[in-house]
C-alpha cells in the first residue's frame, strides 16, 4: 500500500534502519516450500492500512514454514513480530529457541517476542506451533529493544525497485496504452468489466468518458473488454478503437483521442441482439504496406465466431467464420509475421489465417473440445532451426509447440491447467530457450480453497521437465511480463509480484501483480506496470542504463510490445 513519505526522510529513516540494525523477515521468504493451504493475503483482504510488500500468509495449514536469515553482525537481537486475527495463533522458533509469546490471536499489530543470540551467517526461522487461522506479514529482528514501524516500512520491497507512477484508476482488467496528444509520453485508455471507456493522459488527468448502456451490462462484464490505441491516420496522435452500443445497435467505433468523438465507425461483427460476450477482441496488423496500420477483430458471440480485417478507414477487408461453443478459439487474438514475409498471419486458436484470411492450417482435430482451447500464446526458436515456432498454453491439454508454418507439434508436456507461458533464455547453465508455463489449479471453494491458484513449471528446449516453483501453488490468477528491465539488453522474466532468477526461483519485486512491461517513460528501459484494486502503477529498475531513446518510436515494437496485449 502506498505509504506518504518524504524522500528526506526516506534517506533519514533507511539510514537509521540500518544504524540500528533491523533485518526484516517479510513473509514472502516463506513462499518457497509453504505448506498446502496456505494463502498469501493483502492489505485490501485484510482491511488494513498496510503489509509489509502488501503480502501477507494465512496460516491454514499446522505444518511448519522455514527461511533463513542472513546475519553479517552477531549478537543479541530483539524479535518483533507483526500479526493479526481473531481465531488461531503459532510461535516463532530463531535457530532451537521458541518464543514464550503466541502471535495472531488479536488485532493487527506488532507483538514483542523475547531476545535471541544469532551468529554470524545464516540463521534460521520458522514459523511453529499452529493453530490455524492466524495471519502475519513481517518479523523484524532487531539490535534495539524497541522499535520504529516508520524505519520497517522503508525497508520494503527490493532495493532495484523503484515508483515512477502511480494512477487511481476505475477497477478494470484491461488498460490499454498509447500517445493519444502528440506529446511522445504514454497516455491509456481503462476499459472497464461492462465494456465502458475512459481516457487518462500520462499525469493522470481524465480526457473523457464513455458510458456503456445497462443493457446486457451482466453478459459483458465477465472478460476484458476490447478496446486499443493506434495513429491511424498518421497525425502523431493515437485514435482510439473499441465497442460501443448506440441506439440498440453494436459499433466498431475509431474515436479521436483526446476528446472520444467518434472519426469513423462500422457495425461490430456480430449477429443480431441478444448474444453473449464472451471473446471480444482487437489487434493491430501489418497485412499490407510499409507499416502496421490495420485492425484485426475477433468475436466469440455463443456458437458463432468472427475473425475480421479492417482497414485504416474500418472498411471491411475480409471475414472468416466459425461455428464453434465458446472459447473454442482462445481469447485473443495475434496477428504475427510467422514466416517473415513483410506481412502478418493472424492466428486464433489453433487456427491460422493468412494476411487474405485463408486459412494456412487448422489442429481442430487437436482441440475439439472447447474446454481445452488456447489461453496463451507466445513466439520464439525454440528448436533452434532459425524460424519463429508456436508456444500455447491449451488449458487441460497442456503446452503444445508447434512449427508456425505447418501446425506441426514439435513437442508437447502437460503442466496442470496450463493457462500462462513464455518462452526465453532465463535459467542458468540450461541450454536455451527455456519454455515455463503458471499452471493453473482449481480449488474447492465449498470446503474455503481459493478458486484460483498457480505455480511454474519449467521445460528445456527439447520439452524436457526441469522443475517447479514454488513447492505449491500459489492463490491468484498471475500473469508473466518479460522484457529490458535494466536497460541492459538482457529480457528479465517477472510472474506475479516476483522477478525469477536465473535458477527459476522468485523474489518479490513488487506490491501487486505484474501486468505489463515496456518501455513505459521512453528512456530505453522497459518498465514493469502492475494493476490491482484501481491501482496503475509503474516501477522502474534502480540500476537501469538508460538511453533516452524511446522504444515506441519503433511502430513494430509499438504494435508487438505496447499495443497487442492482453492478460490472456
Amino acid at each position: 500500500m502506498k505509504h506518504p513519505i518524504s524522500l528526506f526522510l526516506l534517506f533519514f529513516l533507511i539510514t537509521q534502519a540500518k544504524a540500528q540494525v533491523l533485518l526484516p523477515v517479510p513473509a514472502s521468504s516463506f513462499l518457497d516450500e509453504v505448506p498446502k493451504g496456505n494463502v498469501i493475503t493483502t492489505a485490501a483482504e485484510q482491511r488494513v492500512p498496510w503489509l509489509f510488500n502488501n503480502t501477507g500468509i494465512r496460516l491454514n495449514s499446522a505444518t511448519n514454514l522455514m527461511t533463513q536469515v542472513s546475519v553479517a553482525e552477531e549478537g543479541t537481537y530483539h524479535l518483533f513480530v507483526r500479526s493479526g486475527g481473531d481465531k488461531g495463533s503459532f510461535k516463532v522458533a530463531v535457530n532451537d529457541k521458541v518464543t514464550d509469546a503466541q502471535f495472531g490471536n488479536a488485532l493487527w499489530g506488532w507483538k514483542e517476542g523475547g531476545r535471541f543470540q544469532l551468529h554470524k551467517g545464516l540463521n534460521y526461522v520458522k514459523i511453529t506451533r499452529i493453530q490455524p487461522g492466524a495471519v502475519f506479514d513481517v518479523l523484524v529482528l532487531s539490535k534495539s529493544p524497541s522499535l520504529n514501524e516508520e524505519s520497517v516500512l522503508a525497508l520494503q520491497l527490493h532495493g532495484d525497485v523503484k515508483l515512477l507512477k502511480e494512477y487511481q484508476i476505475p477497477r478494470s482488467n484491461a488498460v490499454k496504452f498509447g500517445d493519444v496528444n502528440g506529446d511522445g509520453q504514454t497516455d491509456f485508455l481503462v476499459l472497464e468489466p461492462d465494456f465502458s471507456a475512459r481516457l487518462f493522459d500520462h499525469s493522470g488527468r481524465e480526457l473523457w468518458q464513455w458510458k456503456a448502456p445497462e443493457e446486457y451490462k451482466k453478459e459483458r462484464s465477465e472478460f476484458e473488454a476490447p478496446g486499443l490505441l493506434w495513429d491511424f491516420d498518421g497525425d502523431g496522435r493515437a485514435e482510439v478503437v473499441h465497442w460501443r452500443m448506440e441506439e440498440g445497435k453494436e459499433w466498431l467505433v475509431m474515436a479521436d483521442g483526446e476528446t472520444g468523438r467518434v472519426k469513423k465507425q462500422t457495425g461490430w461483427p456480430t449477429g443480431p441482439l441478444p448474444h453473449v460476450y464472451n471473446n471480444f477482441r482487437l489487434a493491430v496488423a501489418k497485412l499490407s504496406g510499409d507499416a502496421p496500420n490495420e485492425l484485426a477483430v475477433f468475436t466469440d458471440y455463443g456458437g458463432t465466431m468472427t475473425v475480421s480485417a479492417y482497414d485504416a478507414d474500418l472498411k471491411q477487408l475480409w471475414q472468416h467464420t466459425e461455428q464453434r461453443k465458446k472459447d473454442n478459439l482462445g481469447h485473443y487474438i495475434y496477428p504475427v509475421d510467422l514466416n517473415e514475409d513483410g506481412v502478418d498471419e493472424i492466428l486464433v486458436g489453433s487456427l491460422l489465417l493468412d494476411a487474405n484470411g485463408k486459412e494456412i492450417w487448422n489442429r481442430f482435430d487437436l482441440l475439439p473440445d472447447n474446454h481445452d482451447h488456447a489461453d496463451s500464446y507466445k513466439f520464439g526458436d525454440v528448436n533452434g532451426d532459425g524460424k519463429l515456432d508456436i508456444v500455447t498454453a491449451n488449458s487441460e491439454v497442456g503446452i503444445f509447440i508447434y512449427e508456425a508454418m505447418t501446425g506441426k507439434i514439435i513437442w508437447q508436456q502437460v503442466a496442470e491447467h496450463t493457462q500462462q507461458i513464455q518462452v526465453g533464455n532465463f535459467l542458468k547453465g540450461t541450454p536455451g530457450p527455456q519454455v515455463v508455463a503458471g499452471g493453473r489449479v482449481y480449488g474447492n471453494r465449498q470446503i474455503g480453497e481459493p478458486y484460483l491458484s498457480s505455480q511454474l513449471y519449467w521445460f528445456d528446449n527439447k520439452g524436457n521437465a526441469l522443475g517447479k516453483w514454488p513447492g505449491q501453488p500459489l492463490n491468484g490468477n498471475p500473469d508473466f511480463v518479460k522484457g529490458d528491465w535494466r536497460g541492459d539488453g538482457k529480457e528479465e522474466l517477472f510472474w506475479y509480484k516476483f522477478r525469477i532468477n536465473d535458477r527459476g526461483k522468485g523474489e518479490l519485486y513488487f506490491p501487486d501483480p505484474v501486468f505489463h512491461q515496456f518501455d513505459f517513460m521512453g528512456q530505453g528501459a522497459e518498465e514493469v506496470i502492475t494493476l490491482s484494486n484501481g491501482l496503475l502503477r509503474v516501477y522502474g529498475s534502480a540500476t537501469a542504463t538508460y538511453t533516452n531513446r524511446d522504444r515506441k518510436k519503433d511502430k513494430m515494437y509499438l504494435k508487438n510490445s505496447v499495443v497487442n496485449h492482453t492478460h490472456y
